[in-house]
């Protein structure tokens, strides 16, 4: 909207002021009316922008890792966000930006059994793009033969805490049973007296 030099200034100035609200908007006060757009931006990043230095986004590019319950999609987005903040700090050039989100993407899937089932997207596709759509179709037909979607871990988690649960009512069930017996027992002798 802003490149396009399709709206005028004032116009852009507007709208920039009009979609803030919250403490952001607080902010904007503290600016005269008439300041221009790149004030208003320059104000915003300045409060409210990160603050990580470029050599501190590259390393946590470099120790990212896909998270346990994260999904492809999830994973992929977040290597893409760290990558262009490095991009935007002038860490990295852009021409090596595909070649570092493929192998970063790829070597550091959570799951060694997708890992292994997509090795040879990762050694034969052009682009990122490309493998994270081949990666994320054999994550879901790997979940869709498996027929859950859910982690082993979290399995055996659910089996445990049912285990508990069960011998619990089955504790309670033998002293419902004993005390039923007492009862009944001393009720005989009760009709005889």
């Amino acid at each position: 909207m802003m490149k396009s030099g399709i709206y005028h200034q004032d116009v852009l100035r507007q709208s920039i002021r009009n979609s803030i609200t919250g403490k952001p908007r607080k902010v904007l006060t503290t600016l005269k009316p008439d300041a221009s757009r790149q004030e208003i931006l320059t104000t915003l990043e300045t409060n409210f922008g990160d603050i990580k230095t470029g050599q501190s986004v590259m390393e946590e590019f470099y120790n990212a890792k896909q998270e346990k319950y994260e999904d492809i999609s999830t994973w992929a987005i977040r290597l893409e966000t760290l990558i262009q903040k490095a991009i935007n700090r002038n860490e990295i050039q852009e021409d090596n930006e595909d070649t570092m989100l493929t192998t970063r993407f790829w070597r550091h899937i959570h799951y060694t059994e997708l890992r292994n089932a997509t090795r040879v997207y990762f050694e034969t596709v052009s682009t990122f793009e490309e493998l994270k759509v081949k990666v994320r179709r054999e994550e879901q037909e790997m979940a869709v033969c498996k027929g859950t979607e859910l982690p082993k871990e979290s399995n055996v988690l659910h089996i445990d805490e049912q285990m508990k649960i069960l011998k619990d009512l089955t504790e309670k069930m033998n002293l419902m049973e004993k005390k039923l017996n007492e009862m009944s027992r001393e009720k005989p002798s009760q009709n005889r007296n």
